[in-house]
């Protein structure tokens, strides 16, 4: 009957938004305006169609020829990765190419902005990257994210990446009734805390603070 199809087309919209979201990563605007066009008439076999995932398509950028693989160089890549900085920069963030190792085929991108710093979004721009990637160059390697040169990570611990980390989940330690204060930092990894506040809490900062690297031991010391 045609009540059920109609519950079906709701079905299908959410469907269509998932398909948009994932294939804005591979194709342009006006196609997602077109096959959505295509989907919204009743004629055509929806259901067939939410099946087949936008990034079967042939991109119609980059890509040579429908199948053929783009050479692999810095140049390509980054020519691939063009297409996609729109969506990046409205998310706030952005991608360049280090640089790109033609004999392992790996890519090493440098993450900026709000995507550089947050590790959810990190990790979700990077599988998307790399999916658009492996669409162009067949045999590429991995897609490696290489840290700010001018950060130099440390190479010990210090008290600047226990502070930080102390800032990050203070407002939730204060929520919850617990007082924090940094009171020494050994660079062999040994971090002394003084602390108020309920066992939980004190477990839940022990377990942030050695998520940080280096840090091998947490102490709690009483408030003299």
């Amino acid at each position: 009957g045609t009540k059920g199809d109609d519950d079906d087309d709701d079905d299908d919209d959410d469907d269509d938004y998932f398909e948009m979201m994932a294939g804005a990563m591979s194709a342009s605007r006006s196609d997602l305006a077109s096959a959505r066009g295509i989907e919204e008439q009743p004629e055509a076999p929806s259901k067939q169609e939410s099946v087949v995932s936008p990034f079967d398509q042939p991109a119609i950028y980059a890509t040579t020829a429908a199948g053929e693989s783009l050479e692999f160089t810095r140049e390509n890549v980054d020519k691939v990765l063009e297409e996609i900085r729109p969506y990046l920069i409205s998310d706030g963030g952005n991608v360049s190419v280090e640089r790109v190792d033609e004999s392992s085929k790996n890519v090493y991108l440098k993450l900026e902005g709000a995507c550089g710093s947050c590790p959810s979004s990190t990790v979700t721009m990077q599988m998307g990257i790399e999916r658009v990637l492996k669409e162009n160059f067949a045999d590429l390697g991995e897609v490696v994210r290489v840290e700010d040169e001018g950060e130099e990570k440390p190479k010990e611990l210090t008290l600047q990446a226990v502070e930080e980390e102390v800032r990050r989940i203070s407002p939730a330690i204060i929520a919850m009734g617990g007082v924090v204060r940094i009171r020494s930092v050994d660079p062999s990894g040994v971090v002394e805390i003084e602390f108020k506040g309920a066992s939980k809490v004190r477990q839940g900062l022990e377990l942030a603070l050695l998520d940080i690297d280096f840090v091998e031991e947490v102490k709690f010391v009483m408030d003299d």
